[in-house]
């Protein structure tokens, strides 16, 4: 909560032409370092030296492909409902400040796939959409492509995790292919209820701190309130972020809706 309430936080200060650079001046400004996990805090260390985004991620931190950018990006789906491609360029200039390769691209997949959930008919087809603002030869998305190929065939949940699990686990539990592609599995044989397409992604594992969170902000924009939703649900959520330490889930958004400009020009 941390890092998407801080993106939104970037958006009113800034508008959808904010600059990586500005994401990394509010970071220091904000975020409480020792927070931080992986990638991130590796940026932050990089900031503090004075470094400025792109450099601030690098491949020889070993943590470029970590999935903390996914975490943080569906915001910039729901201030581009409907355009998936404004989302991945909002996302991307903000992941550019602590990711590179499939971290980098996780992320830009979760904005998108957030922003085309609001005009989709099912999950299918928003993770087909979604997969349209991917660099095609990135391994993230050749691996996407292959859960939702899975599912068309009719495959098993089951079989889908496991295949996932064979073909991507790296020893990391963090690591952003592995994560995102079983989002997209819970997604896509979790359908028609979005308890279970929660559920079934915090079954395949890994990071579920990451990827239940992601699971269900997209079953949350595919489905609506009106959805079978537990009875019981925070109504305020908790961040480290100065003066945010209790946020109100109408209040934000509120918020978000009123920085939802989709005609507002991008860097």
């Amino acid at each position: 909560m941390d890092r998407s309430v801080l993106s939104l936080r970037v958006l009113e200060l800034y508008g959808p032409g904010f600059t990586s650079a500005q994401v990394g001046a509010l970071w220091l400004l904000t975020l409480p370092f020792l927070r931080q996990r992986a990638a991130e805090q590796a940026a932050y260390q990089a900031l503090l030296s004075g470094a400025l985004p792109p450099a601030t991620a690098s491949r020889e931190t070993a943590h470029g492909g970590t999935d903390e950018a996914m975490a943080r990006a569906d915001l910039y789906g729901y201030v581009a409902p409907g355009d998936p491609r404004r989302a991945a360029r909002l996302a991307r200039k903000d992941a550019v400040v602590s990711h590179v390769g499939e971290g980098l691209y996780a992320a830009m997949w979760s904005a998108a796939l957030a922003a085309a959930a609001f005009t989709a008919r099912d999950a299918a087809q928003a993770v087909g959409v979604s997969l349209r603002h991917l660099p095609v030869e990135s391994r993230l998305s050749r691996a996407i492509q292959g859960v939702l190929v899975a599912y068309t065939r009719g495959r098993t949940w089951e079989q889908a995790a496991a295949e996932v699990h064979q073909r991507y686990g790296t020893g990391s539990r963090r690591d952003a292919l592995g994560n995102a592609c079983l989002v997209a599995a819970g997604l896509l044989w979790g359908d028609g209820d979005p308890c279970r397409q929660i559920g079934l992604t915090v079954r395949g594992g890994w990071d579920i701190h990451t990827s239940a969170p992601v699971a269900g902000s997209i079953a949350g924009i595919l489905h609506g309130a009106d959805a079978a939703w537990p009875s019981i649900a925070a109504t305020r959520v908790r961040t480290g972020l100065p003066g945010q330490d209790q946020c109100a889930l109408v209040e934000l958004a509120r918020r978000t809706l009123a920085v939802t400009r989709v005609d507002s020009p991008l860097r």
